[in-house]
């Protein structure tokens, strides 16, 4: 029984590697399945501005982050926000099953060991995702009526379904009694389950948990730092978006913007369902099956898959990870001091 939880997460990674391994070779063996005198040479402009993009990209969000800090009362500078947003971005792309978990927990704690409150950094690390993430849904049906893919009126329709479910989402967990219920059935369950019975946050009286609740509840910003928040997760989507656009002009071909939007939404969703680390194989897959069918050759195809994939993924997760180990080694030199 003790070894159960262990097997599931040694096949878990097992899974992970197989799917990203296979997405990452079809596109490989598309770029290899030409002349190589046939591929044109990268543009280096397009291949500076996708790197460009990209580093933006993440750099917004970064700054969404600092504006909830900031509103909830954290007086975080802005330098230090962006150096746990690059090390949580790079925990959560690359460690398997469990990174966006993972990513988040690691921002919570580095932002608590930077003295901000356990509340506020939770409350912002949390909303922040779920902020970013309820624009994409909301715009995805309007880009999806856009590229024809779906019709406007159905779209228009799932574009304010998404918007009015978020609305009464964000209602209920802004209601101190509605997120203290929630807390309190999940400490209710954890106590019957063999796992986490004991812990502390689970026995401890009164609830750690459910004060923490009440009070993340109780957070009011004003109107200016949400539509700063907005703008800023706006911006953070549509550089993004630019970063692959970028990766498809670099190799010499016209962008097919319908193609490259229907990859694009592939790609996020991809990400979102987190079967793999940063949605590889599936990601890779969906997005070359879809600059294909946008008349984009495969080989060109392929190479903008893998350089955009390089640059978002591999690329901004390598600056994470230096990031953290920089951040980690200055640390460890303060506490010797």
């Amino acid at each position: 029984m003790t070894n159960r939880p262990a097997r599931r997460r040694q096949v878990r990674l097992v899974f992970d590697v197989v799917l990203a391994a296979a997405g990452v070779g079809v596109a490989v063996w598309r770029l290899s399945t030409v002349d190589r005198v046939a591929v044109r040479p990268v543009s280096a402009p397009w291949l500076l501005a996708a790197v460009a993009s990209a580093v933006i990209s993440l750099v917004l969000y970064g700054e969404l982050h600092r504006r909830l800090l900031w509103g909830a009362g954290a007086r975080v500078p802005g330098r230090t926000v962006q150096a746990v947003n690059f090390a949580g971005n790079a925990i959560a792309q690359t460690v398997p099953s469990a990174g966006s978990t993972v990513g988040v927990a690691y921002q919570v704690a580095a932002l608590r060991a930077r003295g901000a409150d356990t509340a506020v950094a939770l409350w912002s690390s949390t909303v922040a995702a779920l902020l970013a993430g309820g624009v994409l849904l909301v715009l995805a049906p309007l880009v999806s009526a856009a590229t024809g893919f779906l019709g406007w009126p159905a779209a228009a329709a799932l574009s304010v379904a998404v918007g009015v479910l978020c609305l009464l989402v964000w209602r209920l967990i802004r209601k101190p009694k509605a997120l203290h219920g929630i807390a309190r059935r999940i400490v209710v369950l954890g106590r019957h389950l063999p796992v986490i019975r004991g812990q502390q946050w689970v026995t401890a009286n009164p609830n750690p948990l459910e004060t923490l609740a009440e009070r993340l509840a109780r957070f009011r910003l004003p109107p200016r730092t949400w539509v700063g928040a907005l703008s800023c997760a706006l911006a953070s989507w549509g550089t993004d978006f630019l970063a692959l656009a970028a990766c498809v002009a670099a190799t010499g071909y016209q962008v097919p913007w319908p193609a490259v939007a229907v990859g694009y939404l592939a790609v996020q969703a991809s990400i979102g369902i987190q079967l793999t680390p940063a949605g590889a194989g599936a990601a890779e897959t969906g997005l070359l099956a879809a600059l294909i069918a946008g008349g984009l050759p495969g080989p060109d195809a392929a190479f903008a898959v893998v350089l955009y994939r390089a640059i978002t993924w591999i690329g901004l997760s390598a600056a994470g990870w230096v990031v953290f180990a920089v951040t980690a080694a200055l640390a460890r030199r303060r506490t010797v001091v």
